[in-house]
């Protein structure tokens, strides 16, 4: 009887390695599949660049596979562990370690320029509240103050009709300033350049994107500030998203998937038509600063890390999500930095004005 019941035990230890080797499998694929979005263009097929937002929950999968094989003592074990290997590139675009989000001093470097990003929302918080806008501007003065930028690139800026924030910020020192639109008063508002350096030439690219050619100790050089096309989520599309995070399968109408392939493909046609040419035209050392609404695996990511470097993955600390909104978390809000600048520090700041974090970076102009 003894026997017979290890036997039994055997074979059903058989058959579980059997099913954990399918599902290994599967996992497998599933990681290099969410790899490729980055390479193929949204024109020829959108689906490499939804599959792209699987990666990294098919990196934990295939670490935990790892691990359950190594528990096992089996061989198997290789196969993810070879799998990620092959996809390891990746992983520094999500997490950094050894950067340093300390701003250097500025007597040793004297052509450096603190840049800020933010995806404002209209100030209405990280749960989207009208009510609360003008306690937020009031903290977001409060902020600027503290961190002390040179220039600040803000999206979907608008100032509230109590808090005077332009005229806060000019008190400041941000006696330059222009906006994607501007308002019947004359202020700006949308995607908004501030900066305390002149603004020598400023280009409305479109109506989210701006180009301004500044003046430091003598020398030029180029911001371009964008807001990439958003996905436009309603309440119902969030809900969604967030139902299926928790493998809530069984509802949707495929609505929030329409939107989030739409806006892949729009933002193909924003990189092609706008703003490559703009970075290839460029004969003076550049920063494009924005809200991306992509994620770094994307394939609007990948074409701009071709010609230009990301500040994060040169100084940044840990996993830096810049979205606070709610699933899924994910770093998109950026800093880039062409040829004739070098990263000193990066910083992202948790606050509860927008539904996006800030970025903060310092660069400095080399020879």
């Amino acid at each position: 009887m003894r026997k017979k019941y290890y036997l039994c035990i055997f074979d059903d230890m058989k058959i579980v390695r059997k099913i954990l080797l399918v599902i290994n499998l599967i996992l497998i694929v599933g990681l290099l599949l969410t790899t490729i979005g980055g390479h193929v263009a949204p024109s020829v097929t959108v689906l490499p660049g939804l599959l792209a937002y699987g990666y990294l929950p098919m990196l934990g999968l295939n670490v935990l596979m790892a691990v359950i094989w190594m528990l096992m003592g089996r061989w198997q074990c290789l196969l993810s562990v070879a799998a990620i290997a092959a996809r390891y590139m990746l992983i520094p675009l999500f997490f950094q370690i050894g950067g340093t989000s300390k701003i250097p001093s500025a007597d040793e470097h004297p052509a450096m320029v603190k840049v800020m990003s933010y995806n404002v929302r209209l100030f209405r918080g990280a749960q989207q509240q009208p009510t609360s806008t003008d306690s937020n501007a009031i903290d977001f003065i409060g902020m600027v103050r503290q961190y002390n930028p040179d220039v600040l690139c803000l999206q979907e800026y608008a100032a509230p009709k109590t808090v005077r924030i332009t005229d806060s910020l000019v008190l400041m020192g941000y006696n330059h300033y222009y906006g994607s639109h501007t308002a019947k008063t004359g202020l700006p508002y949308g995607t908004v350049i501030f900066s305390r350096m002149p603004i020598t030439y400023v280009n409305r690219i479109d109506g989210e994107k701006l180009l301004a050619e500044m003046m430091l100790d003598g020398r030029r050089f180029r911001i371009c500030a964008i807001h990439m096309d958003s996905y436009r989520f309603d309440a119902a599309d969030l809900d969604e998203i967030e139902r299926v995070s928790h493998g809530d399968m069984s509802r949707g109408d495929g609505h929030t998937l329409d939107k989030v392939k739409e806006t892949i493909l729009c933002h193909e046609e924003e990189w092609n038509e706008r703003i490559k040419p703009v970075v290839e035209a460029s004969t003076m050392p550049m920063l494009l600063a924005g809200d991306l609404n992509d994620i770094p695996n994307s394939w609007l990511y990948t074409q701009i890390a071709k010609q230009m470097k990301d500040c994060f993955c040169e100084k940044g600390m840990g996993y830096s999500n810049t979205y606070n909104g709610g699933f899924p978390r994910f770093r998109i809000d950026m800093v880039f930095h062409s040829e004739g600048w070098q990263t000193l520090s990066y910083r992202r700041i948790k606050t509860e004005i927008s539904d996006h974090y800030p970025v903060l970076t310092s660069l400095e102009l080399v020879p």
